[in-house]
């Protein structure tokens, strides 16, 4: 399927509508796959575009479906991406949706504890870090996160639809006089941060316009 968009547009449209069905039959909200909106993933995708990183780390994979809108990007910018997610299933359901979608060559997944990921990888660097995962736990994780970013683009989803739940990752960003960060009303919001010394001064960073493609 790589290399055909419109193969791809539509595997990920099924791959949303079934998610949200999924979700709405789901009461246990650890079996809940919980995709980012399909506007997000094509911000996502076009942040990469635009920003084009040469490394990409994603924490909280699900089924796949915010991978695979990232893989399609990272694939044309030749950028290299690692996602991570604790949950087996979740770990089988994003390797087989990635490869239905052609882009399983693009990805490395990893099936372990965020922790566990962060404490192996204290000496890689990444571009651009997505976090969709456990809310809860991102201001105990900023340290090695930190570190371990380049600074020049991270984003979280959730930033809008769970906006209590950012206030202590939102502390620590305040403190630290290196980092510019805002909130992005696209989806369930986004909250995206980057390094200062590298923050345009043109707006383009913030101005990204999201197409219509049907998704």
């Amino acid at each position: 399927m790589t290399g055909d968009e419109h193969a791809v547009d539509s595997f990920l449209r099924s791959l949303h509508e079934d998610g949200v069905r999924h979700d709405e039959q789901t009461e246990d909200l650890t079996k809940k796959l919980r995709n980012v909106t399909p506007s997000t993933g094509r911000f996502l995708e076009l942040l990469v575009e635009e920003e084009r990183p040469a490394s990409i780390l994603e924490l909280g994979t699900s089924n796949g479906y915010s991978t695979i809108w990232l893989a399609r990007a990272a694939a044309a910018v030749g950028a290299t991406l690692d996602s991570v997610d604790r949950n087996s299933d979740r770990h089988r359901e994003a390797a087989r949706n990635l490869s239905i979608a052609g882009f399983s060559q693009f990805v490395r997944l990893h099936n372990q504890e965020i922790d566990e990921f962060l404490q192996q990888h204290v000496e890689a660097r990444f571009d651009m870090i997505f976090l969709d995962t456990d809310r809860s736990r991102y201001h105990e994780w900023w340290p090695t996160i930190r570190s371990i970013w380049n600074g020049k683009v991270l984003v979280c989803d959730n930033a809008v639809s769970h906006s209590s739940e950012f206030q202590p990752l939102l502390e620590v960003l305040d403190r630290d006089a290196w980092l510019d960060h805002g909130v992005l009303t696209v989806g369930r919001g986004l909250l995206l941060v980057r390094q200062r010394d590298q923050a345009k001064t043109d707006g383009a960073f913030v101005s990204l316009q999201i197409p219509g493609n049907g998704l």
